[in-house]
């Protein structure tokens, strides 16, 4: 099923939008022109990811302050740990995820 996020003309740099669909928790992040979505708590730590940098596509979690690569979702510093991903959709002007029992990697 696919579920409205955004609408592309509402995307910015610096954007860091907490997402709810059902029980996932999904950040949004808009960086230097990309677009990722992922789970929105650490993997390490459980820290809320929102108040994380970005930089050259990598995201730094506020809490012990491990860095993710985006395009994979790899801790940089610890390869156990591992950012579930989300692959984004359009539809018309929306931006948006289909969530079923495979989404996330």
């Amino acid at each position: 099923m696919f579920h409205r996020l955004i609408r592309t003309l509402d995307l910015y740099d610096g954007l860091r939008l907490p997402v709810r669909i059902g029980r996932e928790e999904l950040l949004l992040i808009h960086e230097e022109g990309d677009t990722w979505l992922v789970q929105r708590r650490c993997p390490h730590g459980d820290f809320a990811l929102d108040r994380g940098s970005v930089h050259r596509g990598v995201l730094r979690c506020p809490g012990h302050g491990l860095e993710f690569a985006l395009s994979s979702g790899r801790c940089q510093e610890n390869r156990s740990y591992c950012l579930r991903r989300y692959p984004l959709e359009f539809d018309g002007p929306w931006l948006g995820v289909s969530l079923n029992a495979t989404a996330g990697h």
